[in-house]
């Protein structure tokens, strides 16, 4: 956790993430930043989850992965692991609202623990986005393999969890003995 002499604004963050490459950067809602390596296998987990996003929803919104932030309600900017939001919450805003981290809760998060989060931390951020407008937000431990949801999945959503969790293990259809 870095607590910086005074809150940043947007254009600060943006500027503190451009010059901190490889680094999660997120701001918390009483201004202090939570910095986090990123993991190239967290990022392969990730990828699976916009992937399976954007195959169920991308014909009714957009799917997106932690490269852009969002502001929430209590002005904490996060940046979900993966997320999709409909083209209504997208298009109510106008175009400069859509600009740098937007005011807007996505309808669906999906938060993977990496190897250096706490389980507990990523289980209260998930349920922080259904309380604060998600429809639905998960919360997925690869170490353990456990999967905790919450809010109501949108009609249709079939996530395949397995499939995230040992995303950039094996090759997708691999059987055991294929190595």
């Amino acid at each position: 956790m870095i607590v910086p002499a005074r809150r940043l604004d947007d254009d600060e963050l943006l500027r503190f993430s451009a010059e901190n490459p490889g680094w999660h950067i997120e701001r918390e809602p009483d201004g202090s930043l939570s910095v986090s390596p990123t993991s190239y296998r967290n990022s392969i987990r990730a990828a699976e989850a916009v992937r399976q996003l954007f195959a169920w929803g991308s014909e009714r919104g957009y799917a997106a992965s932690a490269d852009g932030g969002i502001t929430l309600p209590d002005n904490a900017v996060r940046a979900p692991d993966a997320s999709w939001i409909s083209f209504e919450r997208w298009y109510a805003l106008n175009d400069e609202q859509r600009e740098k981290f937007p005011k807007v809760v996505p309808d669906v998060v999906i938060e993977i623990v990496s190897y250096y989060d706490s389980y507990a931390a990523q289980r209260r951020k998930t349920q922080r986005y259904v309380e604060q407008g998600s429809l639905y937000g998960v919360v997925i431990d690869p170490r353990t393999r456990q999967v905790e949801e919450f809010g109501e999945r949108p009609a249709g959503l079939a996530l395949d969890f397995n499939r995230i969790i040992d995303a950039g293990l094996k090759p997708p259809g691999a059987t055991p003995t294929d190595s």
